[in-house]
């Protein structure tokens, strides 16, 4: 494996091949390589048989949960960001708590009446060890789980959320005891680091949680893979330290078709004046970030190969801050302008990550 889009490719194949009876994946949101050479000397890490990684771009949750889902990278099944263009709707939606973008509520978009199943394609990862009589169980937190993106990216699967994260570890543990696929999420580290950013003492304490947790409750039967891996790093940011894109070029405001897509650290502009934003906005942020069109991007094999799905959501002008710093609209500013940690770009601490292996 080279890539996180290539382990839910190899867990499918050893499973319906069967050469693994059992495989479970743990997968640690925000945890990346720098994060894990930092706790490389606690004991669960140094179980792990360890492979070194990249992302895909973007470095984003919405890009990577999505690939374990569906089993395809991000150019193929088409949700690369937090919030992106949804064709069927003419507008910015944040998929994951199916909500127009910047809305504080989940679920907006079902008063729309866009159909969730236009969100992901089928069939579902789960889906097709189910065809080939591989069982899956999905175990996401339960402060967000179930959700409506949940009912459609984990058909096939059963869904058991979980309340808290040693529930979680013994619940995980339970189904490793039986045939099948167990895909376990957790959230917090990423969430720590976005709120206090990725070298604070909150940040070291909700990894080695996680990392205590596991050591102590999980356990395997023989012939079970576990693989445990993250789907990205941090970049430490400053909310004095964001550059917006309306205030440096007020004329921008004028040359967008929709709000921004994206994030604060790839931000994704829909413009019929692409050359122009480009040129106006390199000019602006010199030294600040890097100013592209997405053609660019796509030719570059920034993507991967883009099929269709992804074709058409993706904007045409994409800015990435450089080190430390964020990017976004005045007019549309939200809660990530303040944050402390964040990722999307191409910053090493954001794309640089691995998997474990643990044999038994």
């Amino acid at each position: 494996m080279r890539s996180f889009a290539d382990i839910p490719p190899y867990v499918e194949r050893l499973l319906t091949s069967g050469e693994r009876e059992r495989v479970g994946v743990v997968l640690l949101d925000g945890f990346g390589r720098r994060f894990r050479d930092r706790h490389a000397d606690h004991p669960f890490l140094c179980r792990l048989e360890l492979t070194e990684l990249t992302t895909q771009f973007p470095s984003t949750t919405t890009a990577h949960v999505t690939t374990m889902h569906t089993g395809l990278p991000v150019g193929e099944h088409g949700l690369y960001e937090w919030s992106l263009y949804e064709p069927a709707l003419d507008a910015v939606v944040t998929p994951l708590r199916f909500q127009y973008a910047g809305d504080d509520r989940p679920d907006t978009l079902i008063a729309a009446g866009l159909d969730p199943r236009v969100l992901i394609p089928r069939p579902t990862l789960y889906e097709r060890l189910a065809a080939a009589g591989v069982p899956s169980v999905v175990m996401h937190p339960s402060s967000f789980s179930p959700s409506t993106f949940d009912r459609v990216s984990t058909v096939g699967a059963r869904l058991a959320p979980f309340a808290t994260l040693g529930q979680g570890v013994a619940a995980f543990t339970k189904a490793l005891a039986e045939p099948g696929y167990a895909y376990f999420y957790w959230d917090r580290i990423d969430a720590e680091g976005h709120h206090h950013g990725p070298g604070s003492g909150e940040f070291d304490t909700a990894a080695r949680h996680v990392l205590d947790v596991l050591e102590r409750g999980l356990s395997t039967v023989p012939g079970t893979l576990l693989l445990v891996t993250a789907d990205h790093g941090q970049v430490a940011v400053d909310p004095a330290r964001v550059d917006y894109l309306d205030d440096l070029w007020p004329p921008l405001r004028d040359r967008l078709r929709y709000r921004p897509a994206g994030s604060a650290r790839d931000v994704f502009l829909h413009t019929s004046a692409t050359e122009e934003v480009v040129e106006e906005l390199a000019a602006r942020l010199e030294g600040r970030a890097e100013v592209h069109s997405v053609d660019d991007l796509v030719a570059a094999g920034r993507f991967g190969t883009v099929g269709p799905r992804l074709r058409e959501r993706l904007a045409d002008v994409c800015v990435l801050p450089g080190p430390g710093r964020m990017a976004w609209l005045r007019a549309f500013a939200g809660p990530e302008t303040h944050f402390r940690g964040h990722h999307g770009g191409l910053h090493p601490d954001e794309v640089d990550t691995w998997v474990g292996a643990l044999y038994s």
